[in-house]
């Protein structure tokens, strides 16, 4: 990757670096957090769009070469638009310039740092793609986990590294407004149970008993596959689950496994997969309809896991959601 940086000075008269322009010939961007010894604190506006390339002075860096000219610099394209397909941001950062993503449609992975507040207009505008949030929280200090949430209303699959790592699902929402003729005004009606899920908050901190307790709205609202990785992911990664809820989903999941193990062949998650055939009991009739799901959307590796599986029931012991 090649960077056009802008140092300037911080609060404290440190040194630190504003990210002008990204070129890479990878649709992969990766900031880093430090360049020159000085932190990464600040994305310009509309960095990753097409629609307002920056062309401010700076010095061009490269991962690889450090300082290098702007002759070496143009022999990478900008890493813009419907170009990047994944985005890792660093802990320094505290600013994300307004418009920052600005369409980048095809973006799918995002990981970012709870500890970034400052996060400009329409950052996220157009960035309807992105599926795969991972989000690094400090538990003990004010987070902006909230309001990334709510401005990507899709659905999300995400990964929440805080004290302990967990694996969380938002479902989508969207909100229609509807006019009150006789009343002249506006009503606005929300779909979806996302919403909840996305307010699952006491001032910033995520509330993990709300959201567990919310899972009868997403059972009644979205498709049983959604609530079955709902269920699957709090009782695989279990931080901050309380008894009552882990009944709950474990009691879900039981009368669901054959939809769970399936859904877990076509994402070709083996370490899913063996997380579920250590801690579900399934029958020869489930058994036949995994490994028929595995041979057509799964992986070879897990056709013959699934097999020898279905040879050892009964002669091993499973344990069963000793959590």
């Amino acid at each position: 990757m090649v960077l056009l940086c802008r140092e300037q000075t911080g609060n404290a008269g440190a040194r630190e670096i504003q990210i002008l322009q990204y070129r890479s010939m990878d649709s992969l961007a990766v900031i880093p957090e430090k360049i020159e010894n000085a932190f990464v604190t600040e994305l310009s506006p509309y960095l990753f769009s097409e629609h307002g390339r920056n062309q401010e002075n700076g010095f061009w860096w490269s991962d690889t070469e450090g300082r290098i000219g702007a002759e070496q610099a143009y022999r990478f394209p900008v890493l813009e638009g419907s170009l990047l397909e994944e985005l890792h941001l660093p802990p320094s950062l505290r600013k994300v310039g307004a418009y920052g993503f600005y369409n980048c449609e095809r973006i799918r992975k995002l990981e970012v740092y709870s500890r970034t507040l400052d996060w400009g207009t329409g950052v996220f505008t157009g960035c309807s793609g992105i599926t795969d949030l991972t989000i690094h929280v400090d538990e003990n200090q004010k987070s902006s986990m909230k309001e990334i949430l709510n401005e990507l209303r899709q659905t999300l699959w995400v990964t929440y590294l805080g004290a302990e790592e967990a694996r969380l699902i938002f479902s989508e929402f969207f909100e229609e407004a509807v006019e009150n003729t006789p009343a002249r005004i506006l009503v606005t009606n929300t779909h979806g149970c996302g919403k909840r899920y996305r307010n699952a908050f006491v001032g910033t901190q995520f509330q993990f008993g709300e959201y567990d307790s919310l899972f009868a709205h997403v059972q009644v609202q979205e498709k049983a596959e959604l609530a079955a990785a709902v269920a699957l992911g709090r009782l695989r990664y279990p931080y901050r689950l309380s008894e009552r809820y882990q009944k709950m989903y474990e009691e879900y999941l039981k009368e669901h496994a054959v939809m769970a193990a399936c859904q877990t062949v076509k994402r070709q998650d083996m370490a899913e997969l063996r997380w579920l055939m250590d801690h579900l009991d399934f029958d020869s009739g489930q058994m036949e309809k995994v490994i028929k799901e595995a041979g057509t959307s799964g992986t070879a590796g897990m056709v013959s896991y699934l097999m020898d599986e279905k040879k050892k029931k009964g002669n091993v012991k499973r344990r069963r959601f000793t959590l």
